[in-house]
Formats: structure tokens, sequence, C-alpha cells
């Protein structure tokens, strides 16, 4: 099978995905928005087109684990330095877990790591009251029947520099 037909057999069942969880209910037609557009209620980077607050970092977890690697610590002082240059004024953190186990148990385990990133800044000198969390739970729930397995795509902290 050639490339273009792999990725339209792709864009079909991402395609059905979407109209059966419309029809299945709203909140996993939310789920799938809030993986591919979701900002955070308390995050002010509303998706505005502002080439200084538009880049994401990433810190990445082990499977059912929010401890965060002792190899990201520098990461979290250079973005805090880099937010003070740029006169951030917050951090906006989304915390995702992969499909392996109950949605519900995932949105506590992405709020875990999204708070442990948060101790994280707090103790490189970010202001505990200029950070957002945003648990969004399973990466991709939406797709569950599709896609089941522990990617580490998945189980990550998505962090976002916002005004």
């Amino acid at each position: 099978m050639g490339r273009k037909t792999r990725g339209l057999k792709w864009a079909f069942v991402v395609a059905a995905g979407m109209f059966a969880a419309i029809f299945a209910g709203g909140e996993i037609a939310l789920a799938q928005t809030s993986e591919m557009h979701m900002q955070g209620h308390g995050c002010r980077n509303l998706g505005k087109s502002n080439k200084v607050f538009d880049r994401n970092y990433y810190i990445y977890f082990d499977s059912n684990s929010s401890v965060v690697d002792a190899k990201y610590k520098s990461d979290f002082k250079r973005i805090v330095r880099l937010a003070e240059g740029q006169k951030a004024g917050q951090i906006c953190l989304f915390g995702k877990a992969s499909k392996i186990g109950d949605q519900q148990g995932n949105i506590r385990l992405s709020h875990r790591r999204a708070q442990n990133v948060a101790d994280e800044f707090v103790a490189a000198g970010w202001p505990r009251s200029k950070i957002v969390i945003v648990a969004e739970g399973e990466a991709w729930g939406w797709l569950q029947e599709t896609l089941t397995w522990d990617a580490k795509e998945d189980r990550r902290v998505r962090i976002r520099l916002s005004r």
C-alpha cells in the first residue's frame, strides 16, 4: 500500500471515529476537541498567533508514573529564564495520559503529572500563582477503540508560555 493510500485510510479512520464520537455523546466529542485545540480555561494564550508564545515544550513520563525524570531539571530553569525574558505572564501546563487504564484514573494521572511539573517550575524560581494546570486525561482518548497502546507521546505534559 502506498504512502498516499495509507494516509487516506488513516484519515478515514479518524473521520469515522469523530463521526461516531459526535453521535455517541458530546463528552467524547469534547475530548477530541481538547486534544487539538484546548488552551485551558485559565491560560491566556488563546491560540491567537503570537510568535513569542507559539512554542510548546514537553516533559515525558514512564507508564503509569507521574515522577519527573531528573534529565529535565535543566529544562525547567531554561524555560523559566525564557519566560522571564519574554515577559510571559503564565506558564500553562497540559497533562496527558495514555489510553491504558480507566478514563477517570487517567484524568487523575494527567493532573498529578502537571502538578509535579508545576512543582519543578516553582523550584526553578517561577511563582506558583503564575502557573495554570489543565488535566486533559487521555491523549486521543476519543480513538480508544482504534488506538489502545501506551505511546510515549501520550504520557506527557505540554508546556506553553502565555501572556
